[in-house]
């Protein structure tokens, strides 16, 4: 069965580990704050596949990053440079 969320979520991934590979030294943190999160994310959602499209991940993600935002205390540069990033994965995704 096709998990369009797994499907999201793994080329998001994907798309944020290569952008990691060239990235410039302020790209570093949020890219390693981002990466390992993506899994964890899809980890503790409880949906049903076939009843989700794969971009809903996106919004359910951002959300997650409020919430860690607050919890870790980041300041406002680093929760830009992470939603940045993250924006720019999701653009890098759809092309795939």
């Amino acid at each position: 069965m096709h998990d369009p969320i797994a499907a999201r979520a793994n080329a998001i991934h994907d798309a944020l580990i290569a952008m990691e590979r060239e990235a410039s030294a302020e790209d570093l943190f949020p890219l390693g704050y981002l990466i390992p999160q993506i899994p964890l994310v899809v980890d503790q959602l409880d949906y049903s596949p076939e009843e989700v499209e794969g971009e809903e991940f996106d919004s359910v993600f951002h959300e997650w990053l409020n919430n860690t935002f607050a919890q870790d205390g980041m300041s406002d540069a680093d929760q830009a440079a992470v939603r940045q990033l993250f924006n720019q994965a999701c653009e890098q995704a759809n092309r795939i």
